[in-house]
């Protein structure tokens, strides 16, 4: 017999071999208990909630910055607001405001030994232009069962949400065992401000204060049918994509449009910007993106469960899959969104320079240098690339700890049947500024948003369900409670 033939016979051997034990393991997964209690609600009243949310949503706290500079007695009005709205929180707690408009409330814990933890929000809201809402943008108007106006979902529903929590836990008397920080920034929207969360940050390092957790905004829940799971999922970031806009330049002579040389400025740009959105990073999945699916993949049908379970067998098949659909490229590449152009300033002359933006979210992993590195060597010599402003993709949080542990447990409380998982969140918060303080940070918001209203965030006709509010409050109280 022809010796060769043992080589193919082999290979066809191993790969039963290899296949054999991807079922085994599959089926080893089985299909894990995702039973809960049924959760208390407190006794809470919905409508009271929603109504303290309409309330905050009156209130427009849009950051200060641009054409919204002098907008500070917003943010003095929502101040007096929770001072007004929330006694007990107010008597038990020190308010301390940061760099004229950031608040932290200070609750004092039974037992100096701990290290606090902190909970998070942003005050500060984008804009909005008043065309094609069904009501008035800050009118917060109350119908069919959602909170309507801007900043109801991004994010006052959450501030108001741990707030209520808080209210209304001290008013049934409980001490926490550790220090509990709550801390609003207030300019968390516009990507180029540091006057808000760094420098509360910075305050708590000044104080020698090490935190033993974060929660922020940032997790997701959504429908677990996505991703071939008969449930609702929860997302909780353990880490963040970093942040950068790379400067795109091209200069070359311009002239007068009736007599153009080829090519222009503007049409190397162009081509450059091609060839970027035609040439993406390398795809990969990092170790935080399998803990996610490796976690999910007990849930799932087959083949996804099949698939899931030996990611790091099947990643070869898995990344391209993943590439097509947005939501998951993001989880596995650093991303290049083409955002903004500039030429000439009048349409009959040829430019002699030509800018364009691309807004990158970078994996962990990776670094801004690095990509910048990428970008000039895609798009080549005629190009400079440039970059100012920038955050680094932070370090991911450890899920093996007692917060990650009672965070997952408050959330299952909350929601019974909801599956759980870690993940890398794709876009940003001010938890990152929080790293110097903190390991344990962890992003996570507790409401289940249809694709609908998720996509109304930053948009026209923003919402919040009534019935969300009071299941979000009751998720504080839960997580204070088990974290505290």
């Amino acid at each position: 017999m022809n010796p060769y033939l043992y080589i193919p016979i082999a290979l066809a051997g191993v790969l039963v071999i290899i296949v054999a034990v991807m079922i085994i393991r599959a089926i080893a997964a089985g299909k894990p208990d995702t039973e809960s209690p049924s959760s208390a609600d407190y006794g809470l009243d919905a409508n009271q909630i929603a109504d303290r949310l309409a309330q905050a949503v009156r209130i427009p706290t849009v950051s200060m910055v641009g054409n919204y500079k002098d907008n500070a007695e917003a943010f003095y009005d929502f101040r007096d607001f929770l001072e007004k709205t929330y006694p007990a929180l107010n008597a038990a707690a020190t308010r301390h405001i940061i760099n004229g408009f950031s608040i932290v409330y200070e609750i004092k814990g039974s037992d100096p030994s701990l290290k606090p933890g902190a909970y998070l929000a942003h005050q500060d809201v984008v804009p909005a232009p008043a065309e094609g809402w069904e009501v008035p943008p800050f009118s917060g108007e109350i119908k069919d069962g959602f909170v309507y106006g801007r900043g109801s979902a991004d994010m006052k529903g959450q501030l108001i949400a741990l707030v209520e929590a808080v209210e209304e836990l001290l008013k049934q008397g409980f001490v926490p065992k550790r220090d509990i920080f709550l801390c609003f920034g207030h300019d968390e929207e516009p990507m180029d401000s540091m006057e808000g969360a760094p420098k509360i940050a910075a305050w708590l390092k000044e104080r020698g204060i090490e935190l033993e957790f974060v929660v922020d905004e940032g997790g997701t829940i959504l429908d677990g049918n996505l991703l071939g799971i008969n449930n609702t999922v929860a997302l909780i970031g353990t880490c963040e994509k970093g942040y950068c806009d790379y400067v795109l330049t091209c200069e070359k002579p311009g002239g007068h449009a009736s007599n153009p040389a080829r090519p222009s400025s503007l049409a190397i740009l162009g081509k450059a910007i091609d060839k970027l959105e035609r040439h993406p990073m390398k795809a990969k999945l990092t170790p935080v993106t399998k803990q996610t699916f490796k976690t999910l993949a007990p849930h799932m049908k087959f083949p996804l469960k099949f698939i899931f379970v030996n990611i790091d067998l099947l990643g070869w098949l898995i990344k391209p899959v993943m590439s097509l659909i947005p939501i998951t490229n993001a989880l596995i590449r650093t991303t290049f969104a083409p955002t903004m152009a500039k030429g000439s300033d009048t349409p009959n002359v040829i430019p002699p320079k030509s800018e364009a933006n691309i807004n990158c979210r970078i994996l962990t992993g990776e670094s801004v240098k690095e990509v910048a590195d990428y970008i000039q060597k895609t798009v080549g010599p005629k190009i400079k690339v440039s970059y100012a402003e920038s955050n680094e993709p932070t370090p991911v949080s450890s899920t093996d700890t007692d917060a990650y542990r009672n965070l997952i447990s408050a959330i299952s409380t909350s929601f019974p049947g909801l599956v759980t998982a870690p993940y890398m969140f794709i876009a940003a918060d001010d938890a990152k500024y929080y790293a110097p303080v903190c390991k344990n940070i962890y992003r996570f918001t507790p409401f289940m948003m249809t694709l609908d209203d998720q996509k109304r965030i930053h948009a026209i006709n923003e919402r919040t369900g009534v019935q969300a509010m009071k299941d979000a409050t009751v998720f504080f109280m839960n997580a204070i409670k088990k974290m505290c």
